[in-house]
Order: C-alpha cells, then sequence, then structure tokens
C-alpha cells in the first residue's frame, strides 16, 4: 500500500543550521514547511557536549565570527550570551610541538618573522581576487593552483612551514596541495573585506542552542520532547523526485512539497535518489575529514606550565586549545582538532583518546592524573556528515560552485558550500534564507 502524501508549500531535507533557517523564514513567510532530519537531533555538525560540572565544549562548529552578521542577529534575536574565545595570540604562551620537542612560539623569532611575511602575502593574494566575479581570468589563475604551491613559493623556515601547513588543515581539513588557491584567497578576502575578528566568540552554554532555538520556534520543542509535526526527527530522506517535488523516505513515508531545499552535505546528498539526476560534479568537491577529540582535566595543568592550552604539531593530533576559556571552575577541558588525513586516521583508531591523552600527557607534564571524561566525534565516518566542510579541490570553485545555486526542477540546494561563506555557520544560515527566498518567489 502506498502510503498517503502530505503536502507542503517546502520540503526540507535535513535540519543543520541551512535547512532549519530556511524553514524558518518559509514559516515566517506563511508558508506551511516540514522539515525532515536523518538524526535523532537537530544541528547538523553544530553538536555541543555538555559535562557533568556543567561545563560544556564543541564536538563541531566552535567559533562565532565578528563579521557572521547571521549567526549573530540569532544571538540576539534568541537572548543568546556571547562568551571571549579566547586567543591563541600570545607568543609566550603558545606552544609548538615538532620533532618531539616542546617550545613558545617566542623562543622562535625566526619563525615569528616567517609568520608576519605568510600573513602579509596572504592579504595580498586576497587583495587580488574580486568577490563578486570568481569566474574571470584572474580567479581561473588561482583555482588552477594548489595552496601548497603559494605557500612553498613563499620559501618559509621548517618550523614556519609546519605551523602555516597546520593553520591550513585546521581551516579546510585537507592537506594543502588538494586546496584550490582560490578558495584559501576567497576566505581571506572575505576576512579583509568584513574586517578581521576570527573566531572571537564563542556561544555561553553551547553553539546547539542556535539549532534548538530554531526547532523550538518552528516545533514547539521542550526541553526532552520532539519537535511536534514540523520537525520529523529519525526520517531519511531516501529519494526525491524534483519534477513533482515527492520525497520519499526510508521508512515509505511520502511528502511533497512546490520546492524541496535539500540542506545536506554533498557527500550525503550522494546518497538520496533524486530524479532526474543532479549533475553528478555536484557531489565531487573536496570535503574536509577528520575528528575531535576533548578530554577534561581536574586541574588545568596548562596554566601551570604558562601556557593558555594552545598547541600546533606535525604531529597527527594537530593541534591543542582550551575549550572552557571563561568557563568556571578548576577543571578544563583540551580539545585535540585531528585535521586532513593524518588527523582522520588517528580518529579513526580505538584506542585515540589514550593516544591524544600520552600526547598532552607529555606536553603538560601532570595532566595524566587529571584526566577525566572524554568525548570523540569522528566526523569522517559519522553517518549523516562523511566529513567536516567544504575545501574546494583546484578547479573545481569556477566550474563546479555556481552550478550549486541553481534551481533543479523543485529542488533548490542549501547548505555552507553553497555559499561564499563556505565552510562556516554564516554560511550554513546565509545560504538557509537564500534557498527559503527562492523557493517562496519560485524559482532561484
Amino acid at each position: 500500500m502506498v502510503a498517503a502524501l502530505e503536502q507542503f508549500d517546502v520540503v526540507v531535507v535535513g535540519a543543520g543550521l541551512a535547512g532549519l533557517r530556511a524553514a524558518d523564514v518559509v514559516r515566517a513567510a506563511g508558508g506551511t514547511v516540514v522539515v525532515l532530519e536523518a538524526n535523532s537531533r537537530v544541528g547538523g555538525r553544530v553538536w555541543t557536549h555538555r559535562f557533568a560540572n556543567g561545563q560544556w565544549c564543541e564536538r563541531g562548529a566552535e567559533y562565532v565570527d565578528t563579521h557572521h552578521v547571521e549567526v549573530l542577529g540569532l544571538v540576539d534575536r534568541f537572548g543568546l550570551q556571547l562568551a571571549d574565545a579566547g586567543g591563541s595570540l600570545d607568543a609566550a604562551r603558545r606552544r609548538l610541538d615538532i620533532a618531539g620537542r616542546v617550545t613558545a612560539f617566542a623562543e622562535q623569532p625566526s619563525m615569528l618573522a616567517d609568520l608576519e611575511r605568510w600573513h602579509a602575502a596572504k592579504a595580498e593574494l586576497a587583495a587580488s581576487i574580486d568577490l563578486g566575479d570568481l569566474g574571470n581570468d584572474r580567479a581561473v589563475e588561482l583555482d588552477s593552483m594548489t595552496a601548497a604551491r603559494f605557500v612553498t613559493e613563499l620559501g618559509l623556515s621548517m618550523y614556519a612551514r609546519v605551523v602555516v601547513g597546520r593553520e591550513l588543515r585546521t581551516e579546510f581539513m585537507v592537506p594543502p596541495d588538494e586546496l584550490s588557491l582560490l578558495h584559501l584567497a576567497w576566505i581571506a578576502a572575505l576576512d579583509q573585506q568584513t574586517g578581521v575578528g576570527r573566531e572571537a566568540f564563542r556561544i555561553a552554554g553551547g553553539l546547539d542552542q542556535l539549532a534548538t532555538c530554531l526547532a523550538g520556534e518552528l516545533g514547539g520543542f521542550g526541553e526532552h520532547v520532539g519537535f511536534g509535526d514540523t520537525i520529523r526527527l529519525s526520517t531519511i530522506a531516501a529519494s526525491v523526485d524534483s519534477s513533482t517535488g515527492v520525497v520519499t523516505t526510508s521508512s515509505g513515508q511520502r511528502f511533497v512539497g512546490s520546492s524541496v531545499i535539500v540542506a545536506v552535505p554533498p557527500s550525503v546528498l550522494s546518497r538520496i535518489d533524486v530524479t532526474p539526476p543532479l549533475p553528478t560534479v555536484l557531489t565531487s568537491i573536496g570535503w574536509g575529514i577528520g575528528a575531535k577529540v576533548s578530554r577534561q582535566y581536574a586541574r588545568r595543568t596548562w596554566l601551570d606550565a604558562g601556557g593558555d592550552g594552545s598547541v600546533i604539531s606535525e604531529r597527527a593530533y594537530g593541534e591543542l586549545w582550551e575549550a572552557t576559556y571563561g568557563q568556571a571552575g578548576d577543571a578544563g577541558v583540551l580539545t585535540a582538532l585531528l585535521s586532513s588525513n593524518d588527523g582522520a586516521a588517528l580518529g579513526a583508531l580505538p584506542d585515540v583518546v589514550s593516544r591524544v591523552g600520552a600526547e598532552i600527557a607529555r606536553i603538560f607534564p601532570g595532566s595524566a592524573a587529571m584526566e577525566g571524561e572524554s568525548v570523540v566525534t569522528n566526523w569522517t565516518n559519522e553517518r549523516f556528515a562523511l566529513g567536516c566542510y567544504s575545501a574546494f579541490a583546484p578547479g573545481q570553485i569556477t566550474t563546479i560552485w555556481p552550478l550549486f545555486q541553481h534551481r533543479y526542477g523543485r529542488v533548490i540546494l542549501a547548505g555552507e558550500h553553497t555559499d561564499p561563506f563556505a565552510g562556516f555557520m554564516e554560511g550554513a544560515l546565509r545560504s538557509g534564507v537564500r534557498a527559503a527566498n527562492a523557493a517562496l518567489a519560485g524559482s532561484a
């Protein structure tokens, strides 16, 4: 027996920030909307972990930049509080872990001079592109090159190369030789255009409040209950007919919309049967991989050692920082971002927590005795993410990225990968607004 069709103005696939914001805009305009979410929670790659003592850390997205207008607008709208993210900029407190030797950034003056050259070169690169025209000759030229080539041509010292290489892997979650130089220039240009204020804030109590507050207004969210009829959790979209707007779930439910906003990562989109098929190149874009390991300690031993918890290394654990800066209590949480290929490999090991703990104990002696709860999130293998976020490979921005803004029958695509703020929560939210307005207008 064929399930009855549930009819809506808009069907949204995915209850990450993009899908929730899209539904929010549709609802505000008086349209009817349903959101289908495969997970048993909302938020997608925004996911907060809360410890027993009231501290928290972020399993996915973590920081809010000063020029993230959409994010900051929701913070104001829902009465949330921004928290200072703390710095990793004090050269006397930041640590390098290279070749098994731990030193302070301040102990490497030639490296600091090279890093100044790197930032100046990146600013010059950013100034050379036109954000309003990513298809001109200069853009095509940069899109044909890798970020690795750009770094190599600077002739940086070994320590500086480690820091820059890790910075790029942390930012994009792919190796520099797999990243389009245009993508690097593009993100740098956004900072330059809007005023550099990177990683300035966290949201007090957890970023997932952005998602739960949006969901609450859509579906009557309670603290430990579902989201009502608007948001259908644990509901996997198996197929989408872009001609008729019919979405069929893995359990046989059927929904139809005048528009269908598909707000899932391309890696997940490739597992949804869309007919007629979307261009196959859409699911081929570069996608970062890696994992996060966060470990709580009874005392912040990194402060005892004169550090601030921030460490950069060429080793597979990649980069450390304190996730609990400004949070009350003697306890604290260190987060390791296991980025790119080596990080993803480490994150897949069953003993990843003990391995990361051993690295922390080596860098901050005495911490092993203070170890508490740990949380591991392997985004590479997370079923409904299959990676971290977009990191366009050479040649993909000028040829593939514009295709994400097209309408395919009744299907409109959303997600951070479809927006100029690619890789950021800001991009996800902006894309949701764009997709919703396209759906309401009847064209993309």
